[in-house]
């Protein structure tokens, strides 16, 4: 993994990791939110899940914002919207009387 040494081994592998973590972001969560607002509804969907989503997207963002680290901002703080709008859809859709 080493291009000219060891200082663009740490670049490479931020990069890969960023790309490896924007396709699971940026695939599933826009697949789930498409469907759920298709159904209209979260049914299925683990709240707890999303819940821990939201927290660690949330935490690792800051974490990225404050080092400041851009492979680690671009991909969690997508993810950390991603994971919010599916938190809004949840309840949003839950079911009345619920």
């Amino acid at each position: 993994l080493l291009i000219h040494g060891e200082r663009r081994a740490m670049p490479l592998i931020g990069i890969l990791a960023t790309l490896a973590s924007l396709v699971i972001t940026l695939i599933g969560f826009p697949a789930q939110i498409l469907r759920n607002y298709r159904r209209k509804s979260c049914d299925g969907l683990a709240p707890s899940l999303i819940y821990s989503a939201c927290v660690s997207y949330t935490l690792w963002g800051i974490y990225g914002w404050t080092k400041p680290d851009v492979f680690i901002i671009i991909s969690q703080t997508s993810g950390g919207v991603l994971s919010f709008i599916v938190l809004f859809q949840l309840f949003h859709y839950r079911k009345k009387g619920a």
